[in-house]
């Protein structure tokens, strides 16, 4: 099975119609179209990309599947979650998806950084409702993508979340994908 399919069959056991949940890399928008399916028909995707194709793409995949009405997105770093959804008080998300590195088919020189992905985790985190997945696939074929898997387990360990760690296959540079489960105490 493929890491993407793992990712949403895990979300599938948390997410429900009505949830709020944010594709934090919204790339194309297969992850936004994967996450509407779920929340809908009364749920909202959150979507951020720090590129408009990547948002314009999501958008028009959501509108062309009937989802317009979940989406909102954000024009940005995922770094600034917080400023786009505001605190744990405002909005309280179930699932987040993270694919990490850069726009499939766009511009192979902005991908996601170690720095700018742990403050969106560390935010995210704080914003998923207990019992809640964060879904970080983490791709390490590319120039910086070792560096930022291993940012993101580092900060993992370091808050002691909850996580499953599978990797692609036995490669050093395959993807892996990193589950992050909310504690139901924290």
């Amino acid at each position: 099975m493929r890491l993407v399919e793992l990712a949403n069959l895990k979300i599938q056991e948390v997410l429900k119609p009505g949830d709020s949940c944010i594709d934090a890399t919204a790339g194309n928008g297969h992850d936004s179209l994967f996450l509407a399916k779920q929340v809908s028909p009364n749920g909202k995707v959150y979507a951020i990309d720090v590129q408009e194709i990547a948002l314009a793409n999501t958008a028009q995949k959501l509108a062309a599947h009937g989802y317009s009405n979940l989406l909102s997105t954000f024009h940005g770093s995922h770094s600034q979650i917080d400023k786009f959804l505001g605190s744990k008080e405002e909005v309280c998300l179930m699932a987040a998806m993270f694919n990490l590195g850069y726009l499939p088919g766009g511009n192979r020189q902005l991908v996601t950084s170690p720095d700018s992905t742990t403050t969106a985790l560390a935010k995210t985190y704080k914003i998923i409702r207990p019992g809640g997945i964060i879904s970080v696939l983490c791709y390490r074929g590319h120039q910086g993508g070792t560096e930022e898997s291993n940012a993101v387990l580092e900060i993992c360990q370091k808050k002691k979340w909850q996580i499953e760690k599978i990797p692609g296959n036995d490669r050093d540079h395959s993807p892996l994908l990193i589950l992050i489960t909310k504690a139901r105490m924290d």
